[in-house]
């Protein structure tokens, strides 16, 4: 979205003229360790989903923020397997 400003004010425009509710969800995580910020991956290792930095690798929870829409609200806590599952097949539309 940061590289198509024009997009996101044409769709801004779209939802505001066209649809009673609509929401923009960006993916603001921060790593720690190597400072990435973007989106922290989930993962499989030993059949175990698991958050990893894209950048460094780093798979320390406690070295990392990731916010995600669960429930209707943005957590910032980390999910159990089922959600984290739900969350890493989610279909990105635009």
């Amino acid at each position: 979205m940061q590289d198509n400003i024009e997009a996101v004010l044409a769709l801004m425009r779209y939802i505001y003229d066209h649809i009673m509710y609509a929401e923009l969800n960006t993916k603001s995580d921060y790593c720690q360790v190597c400072g990435f910020d973007g989106e922290i991956q989930v993962v499989e290792e030993d059949g175990k989903l698991v958050w990893e930095c894209p950048h460094c690798h780093n798979r320390d929870q406690a070295k990392m923020n990731v916010a995600r829409r669960t429930c209707g609200y943005i957590g910032t806590q980390y999910w159990n397997q089922g959600r984290t599952e739900e969350i890493k097949d989610r279909v990105l539309h635009l």
